[in-house]
């Protein structure tokens, strides 16, 4: 019932969303003065805070948190959308973003539009994992991919809470504050940090964050 649910409502407030996702976007890259077919990412490093850390980046409501300590992301067996075991691994020489959403996820439905610009625009320099924590069957999962027409961002499935959890008791190395949640893991699998909510990977504050931890 919830399953169905969640299809439906994403059905229901896709109308309201795509005029707000596309003004939205087309917001976003006019104020950061980038072409998504050029913005030179990871192009230029050394950026840098006055004190020091890494560069801002987010939103009024939700900024980059970067981890206290770098701690190694270790490998975890997930799942594909054909219900294969799919492991994750980081670690292999590229900033890596980990995507925490769910198909009942309001703010997904434009943070996953968004990642997928991403991941097309620069995916061959910065690896891309979508996580879906939802609990349902990979069929709903797919076909909510298709409604709103996710179709290159590489996807997982941990229903089991393995990589991720909103539960403090849980052993899942990647805590969930809300959703969406992006993890940076850096090229050397340490997890550097998180930032909640919609975001936008094609902005400048985005590539500055992103050459900064390039070369972690």
């Amino acid at each position: 019932m919830w399953a169905d649910g969640a299809i439906i409502m994403a059905d229901n407030v896709l109308s309201k969303v795509a005029l707000s996702r596309r003004s939205w976007t087309r917001r976003s890259a006019r104020d950061s003065h980038t072409d998504v077919a050029t913005v030179p990412v990871l192009s230029v490093g050394g950026y840098a805070r006055a004190d020091g850390g890494p560069p801002a980046f987010g939103s009024a409501s939700h900024q980059f948190t970067p981890a206290s300590s770098l701690e190694t992301l270790p490998p975890v067996s997930l799942s594909n959308l054909d219900g294969d075991p799919a492991p994750l691994a980081a670690g292999q020489g590229k900033v890596l973003l980990v995507n925490i959403w769910a198909t009942w996820c309001q703010s997904c439905l434009t943070d996953l539009p968004l990642l997928e610009r991403f991941h097309e625009a620069v995916g061959d320099r910065v690896d891309v994992a979508a996580i879906s924590i939802d609990k349902a069957d990979q069929g709903l999962v797919r076909r909510y991919l298709k409604m709103i027409s996710i179709h290159s961002v590489p996807i997982y499935l941990d229903p089991d809470e393995r990589l991720a959890s909103s539960s403090s008791e849980s052993p899942a190395p990647l805590p969930i504050f809300g959703l969406p949640i992006t993890y940076l893991i850096t090229p050397s699998g340490r997890i550097a940090g998180y930032v909640s909510g919609i975001s936008d990977w094609l902005t400048q504050d985005a590539r500055k964050l992103l050459a900064y931890y390039a070369s972690a």
